[in-house]
């Protein structure tokens, strides 16, 4: 069984790691060769995780949720399998489960755990890793075709896309974002108001030489500049309004019978039965989550709850009346627990831990379709106020506010008068019906389908891919990123939200089993 695995970062890896472990039951009468198709410098990290890159680059996910083992691993001994909690400690970076660490050490976490799992690969399966970038996967006689410039490099009985993230700019940020390129004195406007923008804020400040300071209080910052400073960066976007910071969790648990009101909420999203409709059968299971945590938390303002979610899902969302700085320092209060929690953090609260069973049940074809495009809009407002940044870098932002380095006159009135405008807007999800990228000219060559009303490849729930008219290929599939609205959720580093990489490595071992059979 000769299998490509085309893009090697976080997915790739947690597909491996599956392959690997169910292989590992195989015996010495199989064999099985992998082949990891990877251009970028660090395989298993990519370029999202890139070891090498600034400290001041940080996840907006929780430590304690990163643990690139499955639980049921057979192959690896378990003291081997360490989460990044952890691991860290090995490696002198001791981490609180609560932390949010730097992107560069999740990324030195990915490639130990690529380097275990190379000390524990079956004697029958054999790893290549290719530092070829892909341009196209093609049907053959004996399988699939994957063609690296403009030539065949191999062909395959199994091939698995798991393109994540693009580099570009503005990332790495020393490549784009260097004084080479932007010079200090020069006024730089930055499209987009989303976490991008963070990073490229810090780079043109802290990634330069400035310096934040702890004042005397649960989230204000001081700034102070390099000597040779950028002199003003100016963002703007169709809206205006910020992604909101991660709240402490100590919020949370101080208020009695929470947990209980998100499991009441995520038994009954499970026991929804299909054609599942958004306004019918999910709004209003949202929106008693929402109003019973406001209740708990002895906020006022529950009945608002039910409009809000109504005009996020029609795409007019209701506005807080605050300006983007006011939203962002009312989260961060609320977050730190100097003010009682409001409508955005209940929402922000009950759609977080409502998440796995949303994952779960509205996948694939369980909601009906013509809902699919009230529900992006929804997806786009509720992960505003739930997978925002970290409170660390929500309070940098506004002591770079305080500081005059920022400016948010015109965040969501057009773009400003500059001497650079630097892109912060990224390739969202999915399928780009015009790039050259692998899954785009699957779709294109007709290999692939894209469902009605959905961003991303069509993929069953162990990956396979279908075709045009609905009926799984075979030997082509794909994970991650590229499958957005098929599978919900992909950009997370948590193992158990998505078991697809399971499903799929079983697949096709088992694949391999019965050819060994015959």
């Amino acid at each position: 069984m000769r299998i490509a695995i085309i893009g090697f970062g976080p997915k790739g890896l947690y597909a491996l790691e599956r392959l690997l472990d169910h292989a590992a039951m195989l015996g010495p009468d199989s064999h099985v060769a992998v082949d990891l198709f990877e251009p970028h410098a660090s395989p298993a990290a990519g370029p999202n995780y890139d070891p090498a890159q600034p400290s001041y680059l940080r996840m907006n996910f929780a430590a304690e949720h990163v643990d690139m083992w499955w639980p049921r691993n057979r192959s690896v001994p378990q003291s081997e399998r360490r989460s990044l909690v952890r691991w860290s400690s090995s490696v002198g970076e001791t981490l609180d489960g609560n932390d949010y660490p730097p992107r560069a050490l999740v990324g030195r976490y990915l490639a130990d755990g690529f380097d275990t799992l190379l000390r524990h690969v079956p004697p029958w399966a054999t790893l290549r890793l290719r530092k070829d970038s892909v341009e196209r996967v093609r049907p053959s006689r004996s399988g699939w075709d994957v063609i690296v410039a403009g030539a065949v490099a191999d062909t395959y009985d199994e091939v698995l896309v798991a393109t994540g993230h693009v580099q570009g700019s503005p990332y790495p940020v020393e490549r784009w974002l260097g004084p080479d390129r932007i010079p200090s004195g020069a006024v730089v406007a930055v499209r987009g108001f989303a976490l991008t923008f963070i990073d490229v804020a810090l780079a043109l400040t802290e990634g330069r030489g400035g310096s934040f300071t702890r004042l005397d209080h649960p989230f204000r910052l001081r700034y102070a500049p390099p000597p040779e400073p950028i002199a003003a960066i100016l963002p703007f976007s169709r809206t205006g309004r910020p992604m909101l910071p991660k709240p402490d969790p100590a919020v949370a648990s101080s208020i009695d019978g929470l947990g209980g009101i998100a499991d009441a909420g995520r038994s009954e999203l499970m026991q929804l039965e299909g054609p599942i409709e958004l306004t019918r059968d999910v709004l209003p299971i949202i929106e008693r989550v929402a109003n019973a945590s406001l209740a708990a938390s002895g906020a006022r303002d529950a009945a608002e709850a039910g409009e809000w979610l109504a005009g996020a899902a029609s795409g007019l969302p209701g506005t807080s009346g605050l300006s983007a700085y006011g939203e962002l320092e009312r989260s961060l209060a609320v977050g730190s627990g100097l003010v009682s929690p409001d409508l955005s953090w209940a929402l922000g609260q009950s759609w977080g831990s409502l998440y796995p069973a949303i994952v779960a049940r509205l996948g694939g074809d369980q909601l009906i379709e013509r809902d699919w495009p009230a529900f992006r809009h929804l997806l786009s407002e509720l992960e505003r106020v739930t997978f925002g940044p970290t409170p660390i870098n929500a309070a940098k932002l506004l002591a770079l506010v305080d500081a005059g380095q920022v400016d948010l006159t015109l965040v969501a009135g057009g773009e400003p008068q500059a001497d650079i405008v630097v892109d912060a807007v990224l390739p969202g999800p999915g399928v780009t019906a015009d790039s050259d990228s692998v899954p785009a000219r699957l779709v294109a060559d007709g290999h692939a389908r894209v469902a009605r009303c959905r961003r991303g490849l069509d993929v069953d729930a162990d990956g396979c891919c279908r075709s045009t008219d609905g009926s799984p290929v075979g030997g082509l599939s794909s994970i991650g990123r590229p499958t957005e609205d098929s599978v919900i959720g992909n950009d997370t580093l948590t193992r158990m939200l998505h078991p697809i990489a399971d499903r799929w490595a079983l697949r096709v071992v088992d694949r391999c089993r019965v050819a060994g059979a015959a």
